[in-house]
């Protein structure tokens, strides 16, 4: 294990301005259940830099720890001809630019969606040896009907295992051993009629063969796939990520799903009271 893991946690993500409070969301979440020192990388196209300070200091006061946050811009032509998906903007390719954006020095990262919230430690995650793997991951929780479809749509074999890209620990030491800076965004521009789910079916094309599976139960719970389970309250208590990737989101004021209390205890303490309090009054407006 190298020492970078054990005395930092290294998280990337990526936004646009729009997503910036479910992000503060997100990442408050992690800093509750995690005391560790945090470098935080955020790739994006276009945020002001009155944005980046406002965002920087909502998480200066945070306890004793010492909390580095990166903002890393991108130019958006790298995706030029790229359709964009209506639901997937083009930041959720952002992610495809790690060997480009990310410090030589990094050498293993946590990647999370914004729409996440960590309730439990992740140090057990984090620090999983490297055994040469390009990435520890979690199935996504398709219904077999689904998945041979994705799989089909995506270019891969039938007896493929799919992940979902929300929760990504990436070993960066070994993908660069593998892969150039531009082998990510080339196999799109490459394979356009294969993005079912944006840059997650280039990393799942990628990455086959390459990756650890770790339980997505525990650490990739996506509620799309969960709400209607009769042991629903048991998943959400053993989760220790929960992943809201659903089409309506906890922030948004028409949202009825499972987990939006659980989302608030947390949004309240970065956010505001205001915030918690407009969100539940919007659906009375």
């Amino acid at each position: 294990m190298k020492c970078e893991a054990r005395r930092a946690v290294n998280l990337l993500t990526a936004v646009n301005e729009a997503y910036l409070d479910p992000l503060a969301v997100m990442l408050y979440s992690f800093i509750r259940w995690n005391k560790t020192e945090l470098n935080i990388y955020i790739l994006h196209f276009e945020i002001s830099p009155e944005r980046q300070r406002q965002f920087r200091e909502q998480f200066r006061k945070r306890g004793n720890r010492k909390i580095n946050i990166c903002f890393l811009r991108a130019e958006k032509e790298i995706f030029s001809g790229i359709a964009e998906d209506q639901r997937y903007k083009y930041e959720t390719n952002l992610r495809l630019l790690m060997l480009k954006m990310l410090p030589q020095e990094t050498d293993r990262i946590l990647w999370l969606d914004v729409d996440i919230i960590v309730k439990g430690n992740l140090r057990r995650l984090y620090e999983y040896p490297d055994k040469g793997q390009c990435a520890v991951v979690c199935d996504d929780m398709f219904p077999k009907s689904e998945r041979s479809y994705v799989l089909k749509k995506s270019g891969m074999c039938h007896g493929d295992r799919y992940f979902n890209a929300g929760v990504m620990l990436l070993y960066l030491n070994n993908i660069r051993k593998i892969f150039r800076e531009d082998d990510f965004t080339g196999w799109m521009h490459a394979n356009p009629e294969k993005l079912i789910y944006q840059d997650q079916s280039v990393l799942n094309n990628c990455f086959k063969h390459r990756l650890v599976w770790a339980n997505a139960g525990i650490y990739n719970l996506q509620l799309l796939r969960v709400w209607e389970l009769p042991d629903e309250r048991r998943r959400l208590r053993r989760a220790r990520i929960i992943h809201y990737n659903t089409k309506d989101k906890p922030w948004n004021s028409m949202y009825h799903g499972t987990g939006e209390l659980l989302y608030w205890r947390y949004g309240i303490m970065i956010l505001g009271i205001g915030k918690c309090i407009g969100h539940f009054a919007g659906r009375c407006v």
